[in-house]
Parts: C-alpha cells; sequence; structure tokens
C-alpha cells in the first residue's frame, strides 16, 4: 500500500492523545491515593461502632479476609499498575508504528527492485 492509500488514516496523533490522558490521570490518583488511604485509617481508627456485641460484630465480619488493610494494600498495587501502564502502552504503540512503517518500507523498496 502506498502512503497516499494510508492518508486517511491518522491514529498516531489520537493514541498519543488518548495516553497524554491517561498519564494525566495516572499522576492525579497516584497523588491522591495517600490523603484517601490515610484518610480510610483515620476513620478506622476512630472505631465507631464500638466496643460493644454489636460494635464487635461488625468488627468480625468488616476485619474477614483482611478487612480494610488489605482493600488498601490491593488499592495501592492496583494504582501502581494503572500508573505504569502509561509508559508500557506508549512504547507498545511507538514499536508497532514504526514495524508497520518499516514493513511498508521494505515492501516498497521490493517492488520497485523487482
Amino acid at each position: 500500500m502506498s502512503a497516499d492509500e494510508h492518508a486517511d488514516v491518522r491514529i498516531r496523533e489520537p493514541i498519543n492523545l488518548s495516553l497524554n490522558q491517561w498519564d494525566a490521570m495516572a499522576g492525579d490518583l497516584s497523588a491522591a491515593w495517600p490523603a484517601v488511604a490515610a484518610r480510610i485509617r483515620e476513620l478506622n481508627a476512630a472505631n465507631p461502632q464500638g466496643d460493644g456485641p454489636d460494635g464487635r460484630s461488625f468488627d468480625t465480619r468488616y476485619m474477614a479476609g483482611g478487612g480494610p488493610e488489605r482493600f488498601l494494600r490491593d488499592t495501592e498495587e492496583l494504582i501502581k499498575e494503572i500508573s505504569g501502564s502509561g509508559p508500557l502502552l506508549r512504547a507498545t504503540v511507538a514499536n508497532t508504528l514504526n514495524a508497520e512503517q518499516a514493513v511498508e518500507l521494505g515492501l516498497q523498496n521490493a517492488y520497485r527492485q523487482a
């Protein structure tokens, strides 16, 4: 295919825009998370459910399966994955577009030699 046949296909710019938006979102999420996690820990430490039978029953269920600390750890790991995905996606897209361009140039050169 010639460059003219690809003239209407412009994916590099929309992909870059989308990845820039992803990076901004991931940065905002990473920056906000420590305060959110601290607030959740603060609220849990206040023990609003009390030490009575109902409070102890609530705590038993609330702490099951790792409780809020597991949620906080899992969320922090997820945020790290989200933040790390932008650069990986950017590299993957760049490699794909560069490989496609190299293949296309190779095919064009092969036709010219024949």
